[in-house]
């Protein structure tokens, strides 16, 4: 096979020495993969760990809260500096609500 085994010297890699490298990759591989199924298939651990993001998340939402009154007491303000995005969102409201409650109806 023409692999080389150093680019520097470009010395051709022997058949026996390419199997190994082959080889070699292979096995790499193949635990790359048995580490992935195993992973996927630890259900348990997923578990915990999907529910200790849930848990972080939770634990954010407080501090969120307490942010929401300021954030409402500046609508009024930040609708009078632009008129016609406010215009243009409570019209997209009106339409969103006009649909449902026809859809709702029918």
């Amino acid at each position: 096979m023409s692999t080389t085994k150093n680019a520097a010297h470009r010395e051709p890699m022997s058949d026996s020495e390419t199997l190994r490298v082959d080889l070699e990759e292979t096995r790499q591989h193949l635990a790359d993969t048995v580490q992935e199924l195993s992973r996927r298939l630890n259900v348990p651990h997923r578990v915990k760990e999907t529910a200790g993001q849930a848990g972080q998340k939770v634990k954010e939402v407080p501090g969120a809260v307490k942010q929401l009154p300021g954030a409402v007491k500046q609508l009024p303000v930040i609708g009078k500096r632009h008129p016609k995005a406010t215009a243009a969102i409570g019209g997209a409201v009106a339409l969103g609500v006009g649909a449902w409650m026809a859809r709702r109806h029918s």
